[in-house]
């Protein structure tokens, strides 16, 4: 199947936000590769909002829930649309294979896990059996109007900004960075720059970011208090931010931000920030990346995992430092 046969293509990736945001390089590949091709989403309500202002999507559709009532209902209406292609992103599960068999499109390419590559490129990579030109871009991309952005440039007040993402999933307690190193790389950067420090993340990640608010004046939360596109946004405007393995990071990559990923258990082959301004810390113990949730040498009452205790606020400080000499 050659490019002028392609004439509609859905893609189709549900759940977390960092790997939607992963999957935006394959949408770019695709308009390189024809930009007659028309590209349609499928995803859920919270991702959706950060693909609502891309160029390069024709469409994009919601799924509400996962009941089989649902799927069956909603792949008529998708069936209708007359995809050449559907490009499944989902893991493959049975539910997934159904949704995907009930579109009717002419060739379905499902998405394999793969190690050994990036998520970036192994998503990519699903494409490459009936695209075989296409070319991984550098970088991600993501789109934010003008008229947001504005909303948070006064944040700025002449100083450098820079973006604390502290909070993880609950169910990711392992990819966690100590609160008193928070505090004192706080400490250290305002001191050094007299910067601006943002607290970016979801109302669930208030309790623990908001700890190191006592620390300066310097220092502002709007955690829990901006929609996920608005949060984007206010993460345009930072000079670095720094975080750990989860949305708001990879969000950062992809709107062109300078980004330090803090990184114990999770290989950074896999997931780590991705393009040319991202810079990844991960401990040098032998056991990492082991991929487990909670560290097989922490005692039972231990909050943090070892290999994100030897990140150092010393180490995290001197790359931001790296990265503000260069501007």
């Amino acid at each position: 199947m050659n490019k002028i046969q392609v004439k509609k293509v859905l893609i189709f990736r549900l759940g977390a936000i960092g790997d939607v945001v992963h999957t935006t390089a394959l949408i770019r590949s695709l308009k390189a590769f024809d930009s007659k091709i028309s590209i349609q989403y499928l995803t859920t309500k919270i991702p959706s909002q950060l693909l609502e202002y891309d160029h390069d999507l024709d469409k994009i559709w919601i799924a509400e829930n996962k009941s089989y009532w649902y799927i069956h209902n909603f792949s008529k209406k998708l069936r209708e649309e007359k995809f050449d292609i559907c490009i499944n992103l989902q893991p493959p599960t049975i539910r997934n294979k159904i949704f995907s068999f009930l579109i009717g499109t002419r060739k379905t390419l499902n998405y394999r896990k793969d190690f050994r590559f990036h998520a970036v490129e192994n998503f990519w990579t699903t494409a490459k059996s009936i695209f075989n030109d296409l070319i991984l871009p550098e970088n991600l991309k993501l789109s934010i109007p003008e008229n947001i952005k504005e909303r948070f440039l006064g944040i700025c007040e002449g100083r450098k900004v820079i973006g604390f993402n502290m909070g993880v999933s609950s169910t990711r307690q392992g990819r966690r960075w100590p609160i008193n190193y928070w505090r004192q790389l706080a400490k250290s950067l305002i001191d050094k720059y007299n910067c601006k420090i943002i607290l970016t993340g979801s109302s669930d990640d208030a309790a623990f970011s908001e700890q190191i608010l006592d620390v300066s004046l310097n220092i502002e939360s709007y955690c829990g208090k901006l929609s996920i596109l608005e949060n984007t946004a206010l993460l345009s405007i930072c000079d670095v931010v720094i975080s750990g393995d989860t949305g708001p990071l990879h969000i950062a990559t992809a709107i062109g931000v300078p980004t330090i990923g803090l990184y114990g258990a999770a290989p950074v082959s896999r997931t780590g920030p991705y393009g040319t301004q991202a810079t990844a810390l991960y401990s040098d113990r032998k056991c990492v990346p082991c991929n487990r949730r909670k560290c097989k040498y922490s005692k039972k009452d231990d909050l943090y995992n070892l290999c994100m205790e030897d990140l150092t606020p010393d180490m995290v400080f001197n790359s931001v430092k790296n990265i503000l000499n260069k501007f």
